[in-house]
């Protein structure tokens, strides 16, 4: 029964995958990162970090793009992570075309191919909630970090009202894992996709997974995973409705907006009213 209704639920507004996910031109995808980028992008987050002459870990770089922008605002090195070759390829015939110097390596954010001590600034956007383990992600980032280094890193929490990241490729609808528990929403977009013989389907679920490619982590697991380390720690929470969130019409904010801050107080009401959360990790000098 729950099934079927998730299955109701996700067909009211059904979304289907882009052009650039099915059939990706060269350069495609990072010309858009670095676009966004260039209008304000993960940076417009933290308007106060200069990346000049720094040595900079782009965790999670996607394709290349940002990276790309970041070396050429001045860093004296950037390096970007991802678990696949394509991502990695398509970011070193970009900085090609920039000419820029920018490495690119695969790897995970829980085994990073990098040694000690050896970055001024981590920088992550939309990718803590991607990765098998949070936690051990942080830690890895600590351990590269310099004395005094700090990580930059924003993303949704899970209760976002696209936080089931189905809005991209399956439904367009809000809050599907808050109304339903994951396993009823795995089975009803695998019923779906089944039967609109999509050319397009997730990655199989990893053992840590709650939905394709998502760990769950919400701003309580966050500030859990986070009190037992030994960093300095900086969560903000960006609200919904908000000016940086340009995907919302005014209209949520005229009529709706004043409720917003009353019910981001409430702590299981915060999970789903926060549009990103803003994370710094500094670890301490030696």
């Amino acid at each position: 029964m729950i099934e079927t209704l998730a299955n109701w639920y996700l067909s009211i507004a059904p979304s289907h995958p882009p052009g650039y996910w099915c059939e990706p031109k060269p350069l495609e995808r990072a010309q858009m990162e670095y676009d966004d980028e260039i209008a304000g992008g993960f940076l417009k987050w933290f308007p106060a970090l200069s990346l000049e002459g720094k040595d900079v870990l782009d965790l999670g770089c996607g394709y290349g793009g940002r990276s790309v922008r970041y070396a050429e605002l001045g860093s004296r090195s950037v390096t970007g992570i991802e678990p696949e070759e394509r991502q990695c390829s398509e970011g070193r015939a970009f900085a090609a075309l920039h000419n820029v110097a920018a490495t690119f390596l695969t790897g995970s954010g829980e085994c990073l191919p990098l040694p000690p001590d050896s970055f001024d600034i981590v920088v992550s956007y939309d990718v803590l909630e991607h990765v098998c383990d949070p936690g051990q992600t942080l830690a890895e980032c600590l351990r590269v970090l310099r004395p005094g280094g700090s990580l930059y890193a924003v993303f949704p929490p899970f209760y976002h009202p696209t936080g089931a990241h189905f809005d991209g490729w399956l439904s367009k609808m809000p809050w599907s894992n808050v109304l339903f528990p994951c396993p009823a929403l795995v089975k009803a977009g695998t019923d779906i996709i089944s039967r609109r013989k999509d050319t397009y389907s997730p990655n199989p679920l990893r053992p840590t997974d709650k939905l394709w490619g998502l760990n769950g982590i919400s701003i309580k697991k966050l500030q859990q995973t986070t009190s037992t380390m030994n960093a300095r720690f900086l969560i903000e929470l960006a609200p919904l409705f908000s000016p940086q969130n340009s995907k919302w019409e005014s209209w949520h904010l005229k009529y709706f907006g004043p409720l917003f801050p009353l019910l981001r107080e409430l702590p299981v009401l915060q999970e789903c009213f926060t549009h990103r959360i803003v994370l710094t990790m500094t670890k301490p000098p030696s």
